[in-house]
């Protein structure tokens, strides 16, 4: 296993420099795929997309603003944005929250559903052409378990940001 101290410097060694620099570029690139294709077809973004898909899977299609934001990984300020352009479009809704006045709901509205339904088909059938369709059963087993280690060592290291720090 690799850990700090397995690279002299503050530089990747040659050969795991290479599986990181690769692991940016597919992801980029399947990133920029989806969202050309969502965009061309269905006037909505990848982010847009799973904000629609995070609210329909929430209990009564609707989440405050800070738990959509942890769910697609991303700053609030970000949600913000997107949610607004999604607002715009009529795909949500925005209302305060009743028991905080500083918290805000969003709410999946039926145009977002549908918008949804119509884009799903598309995003799923990208993501198998030029993702699932590649590997092979052994491959995909083997990747499930190199994600759960590394979502384990984020979920761990996320811990110990928020444990408090003595001094």
């Amino acid at each position: 296993m690799m850990g700090e101290g397995s690279f002299e410097g503050r530089w990747l060694a040659p050969e795991v420099s290479g599986v990181w620099n690769q692991f940016l570029t597919v992801t980029h690139r399947l990133e920029q795929r989806i969202d050309r294709r969502l965009q061309d077809y269905h006037g909505i973004t990848h982010t847009q997309y799973e904000i629609l898909v995070r609210l329909a899977d929430a209990e009564r299609s609707a989440l405050r603003m800070s738990d959509l934001a942890e769910r697609i990984v991303t700053a609030k300020s970000a949600v913000t944005y997107q949610v607004n352009k999604l607002a715009d479009m009529g795909l949500v809704e925005r209302n305060k929250c009743d028991s905080d006045n500083r918290g805000t709901w969003v709410a999946l509205t039926e145009p977002g559903r549908e918008r949804l339904e119509q884009a799903a088909p598309c995003i799923l059938s990208l993501v198998r052409e030029l993702f699932l369709d590649s590997i092979n059963c052994d491959q995909a087993r083997e990747l499930t378990k190199l994600l759960e280690t590394w979502s384990a060592n984020l979920d761990a290291h996320d811990a110990s940001d928020r444990a408090p720090r003595s001094e």
